[in-house]
């Protein structure tokens, strides 16, 4: 039996070269998905990719502070696992630091957006890695943007987040009651 899934979470640092960008983040990806698809058991659908990128892609010139030109690169890679036929889960969180995880409520979001969050908080890179393992675990396919609050009881379900995260149309039906 061979592999069926790959997190990535690759990051290019500052003063990285618009080669290096374009190497880490869009072909390091492709690559790490083509070495999935090359030992999978050939039905890419049963197969799964979990990347971390980042909220700001959706920016069409990022200042450097947001992100700059790397967000590019990384929207490349969105797009490439959303058109490869590997199911995938796509988390992109706001600025990261350095925290233990479970110390903040977590908020989800699409297109760079956090409904009722006033401003982006950054998150701690355990939290992220978390709720990449989650996804791993409950085989998601959504795209998301995740944050954390400055207040707010911490995030500890991280399958009720992943669910959260999803459009509303594909968020799972409530259970009826017996």
């Amino acid at each position: 039996m061979g592999m069926d899934t790959v997190a990535i979470a690759v990051g290019t640092g500052g003063g990285a070269s618009e080669d290096e960008m374009k190497a880490i983040e869009f072909q390091g990806v492709e690559n790490q998905a083509a070495a999935l698809a090359a030992v999978g058991n050939g039905s890419l659908t049963s197969l799964r990719v979990v990347l971390c990128s980042s909220m700001g892609t959706t920016n069409p010139k990022p200042p450097p502070f947001e992100g700059g030109a790397v967000l590019f690169w990384k929207l490349n890679a969105e797009a490439f696992l959303s058109s490869s036929g590997i199911p995938s889960t796509i988390v992109k969180p706001c600025g990261l630091k350095d925290a233990p995880q479970g110390t903040s409520e977590l908020a989800t979001g699409h297109d760079d957006t956090i409904p009722g969050l006033v401003a982006s908080h950054a998150i701690a890179r355990a939290d992220v890695a978390a709720v990449m393992a989650e996804a791993v675990v409950q085989r998601s396919a959504v795209r998301f943007a995740l944050c954390s609050k400055l207040l707010g009881k911490p995030t500890t379900d991280y399958a009720a987040l992943l669910d959260q995260a999803r459009w509303p149309w594909q968020r799972a039906a409530p259970a009826l009651a017996a």
